[in-house]
């Protein structure tokens, strides 16, 4: 399998994960307050998700395979974390998941982040054969949580074995 297609298996997955969380049916007995939570949750990782849209511009695609005209983008928000997009849908669903009422999508929100983690380290190894500048940045710049000390250094390769 090449690597466009593992890409659009993953965003399927996530798709997918991201739609089961939304139409879960909620508790009818959610505390007012959890629903308040949930709905400032799902605000700012909507703030957080548009922002990072609106950041990459041309570079913008689901698929973790960068685009070929794609840039680098390392300004705005992807100058506190380095992918504000998948940080959005975590706090998103997560917002989901607490307002619904309904603690057993905690397990699907679980496998969601579990994706997406593997997600971002797979694009992060793309990335980092694509931009020159990329492993550099990711020694700056935290992946997913504002002020977390980045890591100190590139993305494994998963490439074959030798």
């Amino acid at each position: 399998m090449d690597d466009l297609q593992k890409g659009k298996r993953l965003v399927f997955l996530q798709f997918a994960l991201i739609i089961v969380l939304a139409i879960f049916p909620d508790s009818a007995t959610v505390a007012p307050w959890l629903n308040i939570a949930g709905t400032v949750l799902i605000a700012i990782g909507l703030v957080l998700l548009f922002t990072g849209f609106r950041g990459l511009g041309k570079s913008l695609t689901a698929n973790p395979v960068p685009n070929a005209d794609g840039v680098l983008v390392t300004t705005g928000v992807y100058s506190i974390v380095r992918h504000p997009i998948y940080l959005g849908l975590l706090i998103i669903t997560l917002g989901l998941v607490i307002s619904s009422g309904v603690w057993a999508q905690i397990i699907i929100w679980v496998a969601l982040a579990v994706l997406l983690t593997y997600k971002m380290r797979w694009e992060e190894v793309l990335l980092s054969a694509k931009y020159k500048g990329y492993a550099e940045y990711m020694n700056k710049v935290p992946g997913l949580v504002p002020g977390l000390k980045p890591r100190t250094s590139g993305p494994k390769n998963s490439g074959p074995k030798k």
